[in-house]
């Protein structure tokens, strides 16, 4: 199934490959195009290109893999299980409650914040209560990986998202802050109606794998039982001299010390679960908690967004303090950037603390932790390094960008804004839409596009901006080179032909319900 992924992401570059070798790259300037011949990608490049994104775009591996060493810790202490069990012990005969709930969350969190991957951390506990609940893999998918491109479509306060239109088209953080709640409830609404809709109610294969070797194990130990009372009843029946002659008596010694076996492989089984009960959530909940907070704290940028200079302030006396003429807290903390600049590379620091912190917590002795941390990194691995290959396009025109000749979608861009005069809702949201085929980062394709968008006056820039980053989640939502549906379909070993069968009549609705708005807001 993840190979499918890999084959989706290699036919996603062999597209940008073969449009090279047809479009010439361009640049735009003061309203009109310079077009500077056919920059094709070569043989030689097609193994160099891949090679390179991975060590370009390492960190989207590293966090991933993290959160995989994370939840084997998390796993090893018993706690998640239980974390588990009491969750979804709280929604049987109210599944669909739960369902909804988790839309929700991870929707409003992903508008309000705009930072998808340290909501991500959370997206395995829920898939896990998900499956308890009875719920298939591609329902689950939808209703976290799902819901969480789509909060960013109506991204409110999100500074990754809001904060980048902010910045480069020059409008506030809270620019059409109310026709964003709104699209973001019609968009909530709509996603929950059609996952219920299209959900289905069945046991996951790992489940039913381990119900039918449970199911396998007493019937064997049910026969079992049956042959051991026949031959019983037979050793009964049978005269005592025929008794100590016959040499059946070593091999029912070993039947019964099998039995024995057994019998103690049950009770320390019986032993475990009874131990599982007395172990604490809290811890768990209280570290998950902390981890988020502090994570989306540090990674949302306060002072950019709404000139927020408190964490600045905090951090600047913090590391003033001296003892003597000796600043020990910058020594002490060097390398540390302050709350509102962190990165993956911070997030990732903390949710390994976090994974220590556990492991002290629940007594886990080193060897214990180290082997849980790496066997989670290992099931994480490939979802890893698909996450870092789907930004396998982006490389090559984040490269292009340094040699100041253009790209071919710099041309595409062009020609497409051609066909009007001034700013058009449909051709905006149609170059928008490819766009993010190949700039699966809102940053880079709001750059590619703002030479051409600057000209529009005003009232269209505010517009604009709704309009790009709410298309822009509609192609994170289908294309094989976002990087968090990459990672979503290979967490869930979801196809990516599966998925877009299944998505691509809600994304086309949802295209058109942002056209629709953002049109209707040009008139007012």
């Amino acid at each position: 199934m993840k190979r499918n992924l890999l084959k989706a992401i290699g036919i996603s570059f062999l597209i940008f490959v073969i449009l090279s070798w047809i479009i010439p790259v361009g640049t735009y300037t003061n309203g009109e195009l310079t077009t500077n011949g056919i920059d094709a990608v070569g043989i030689f490049d097609l193994f160099s290109i891949p090679i390179s994104t991975i060590l370009v775009f390492a960190l989207y591996i590293i966090v991933f893999a993290i959160i995989g060493g994370l939840y084997g810790v998390m796993r090893k202490t018993g706690a998640l299980d239980k974390l588990v069990e009491k969750l979804s012990g709280k929604f049987t005969n109210r599944e669909k409650v739960f369902l909804i709930v988790t839309v929700i969350f991870y929707a409003v969190a992903s508008s309000v914040t705009g930072l998808i991957i340290p909501l991500f951390v959370l997206v395995p506990l829920s898939a896990l209560v998900l499956f308890k609940l009875g719920f298939d893999k591609i329902t689950a998918m939808a209703s976290t990986v799902g819901a969480m491109l789509l909060g960013s479509a109506a991204s409110t306060l999100g500074f990754n998202i809001s904060g980048y239109t902010k910045n480069l088209l020059a409008v506030d953080m809270t620019n059409q802050i109310v026709a964003k709640i709104v699209l973001l409830a019609i968009i909530i609404v709509a996603l929950i109606i059609f996952i219920l809709k299209f959900s289905k109610k069945k046991t996951p294969a790992l489940a039913v794998a381990k119900t039918v070797d449970t199911a396998k194990k007493v019937a064997e130990t049910k026969k079992e039982v049956k042959t051991t009372a026949k031959k019983e009843t037979a050793k009964k029946a049978t005269p005592k001299k025929a008794t100590k002659k016959a040499p059946a008596k070593k091999t029912s010694t070993k039947k019964s010390t099998k039995k024995q076996t057994k019998a103690m492989a049950v009770a320390k089984s019986i032993k475990k679960v009874d131990a599982s009960k007395a172990i604490s959530i809290i811890p768990l909940v209280v570290i998950l908690a902390l981890l988020l907070i502090f994570g989306l704290a540090g990674m949302y940028n306060w002072y950019y967004a709404f000139e927020i200079n408190f964490f600045n302030d905090i951090y600047d006396s913090i590391m003033e303090v001296k003892i003597g003429d000796f600043a020990i807290f910058e020594h002490l903390f060097s390398g540390i950037s302050q709350m509102g600049y962190w990165g993956n590379t911070e997030f990732s620091v903390l949710m390994v603390i976090a994974a220590i912190l556990l492991a002290w917590i629940y007594r886990l002795k080193l060897n214990e932790f180290v082997e849980s941390f790496i066997a989670g990194v290992k099931k994480m691995m490939p979802t890893a390094i698909y996450a870092g290959l789907a930004s396998v396009v982006l490389y090559v025109l984040y490269q292009a960008s340094y040699n100041g000749t253009g790209t071919l979608v710099d041309t595409m861009f062009a020609k497409t804004f051609e066909l009007t005069d001034d700013f058009n809702v449909v051709t905006t949201a149609i170059a928008a839409l490819y766009g993010s085929f190949f700039y699966n980062d809102l940053y880079y394709l709001l750059v590619g596009m703002s030479s051409y968008i600057t000209s529009f006056d005003a009232a269209a820039l505010s517009v604009t901006g709704l309009l790009i980053q709410s298309v822009y989640a509609v192609g994170m939502l289908i294309f094989p080179t976002s990087v968090i549906l990459i990672a979503g379909l290979s967490f869930f070993d979801v196809s990516f032909k599966q998925w877009f069968k299944y998505i691509w009549k809600f994304a086309l609705l949802v295209f058109l319900i942002i056209v629709l708005v953002c049109a209707i807001l040009t008139l007012l």
